[in-house]
């Protein structure tokens, strides 16, 4: 359990430090903190729930796309402010360090268990991001007229 909420306090800080990285403004660096603390909450809970990689990784980047989606509806900013810095605590470095260091000692085996598991993790946050970017934006669609869609095509007439 200690471990957890340590895990969560650094997802937090990490979180915090990439959106430093980012430029994110002042007002909005917090919540891009909020975000990674989260997806590690969402990550351990389903860790605890599922071993499968893909199920959880797909979930809790489903999750984290939706939070950034909420948060940009809410503070009027666009989503990619909140889901780069939140998505940290996901994304699979350790494998592909693991990765790279069997390749280099020639360890056939560990390696390719290694590439398969990140790429794997990596399938399902793409496929989370992707669900809910189209969700997001079929409702957006919806809710602002059917002629949105012709809006952004529409060309401008310059006199």
């Amino acid at each position: 359990m200690v471990e957890n909420l340590t895990l969560v306090i650094y997802s937090f800080f990490a979180s915090l430090g990439f959106g430093i990285v980012f430029r994110i403004e002042k007002n909005n660096l917090c919540f891009a903190g909020i975000g990674g603390a989260l997806t590690r909450c969402v990550y351990l809970i389903l860790l605890n729930i599922t071993d499968k990689t893909l199920i959880y990784s797909l979930f809790t980047a489903m999750f984290t796309a939706l939070y950034a989606e909420c948060m940009a509806v809410w503070k009027k900013v666009p989503s990619t402010i909140f889901l780069y810095p939140s998505i940290i605590p996901l994304v699979p470095g350790n494998l592909l360090y693991n990765t790279v260091v069997n390749f280099i000692l020639q360890d056939a085996t560990k390696m390719l268990y290694n590439a398969r598991e990140c790429a794997v993790r990596l399938a399902g946050i793409s496929v989370g991001f992707v669900l809910i970017s189209t969700f997001t934006y079929h409702r957006r669609v919806y809710f602002l007229g059917k002629n949105f869609v012709g809006h952004l095509f529409q060309k401008k007439n310059s006199k």
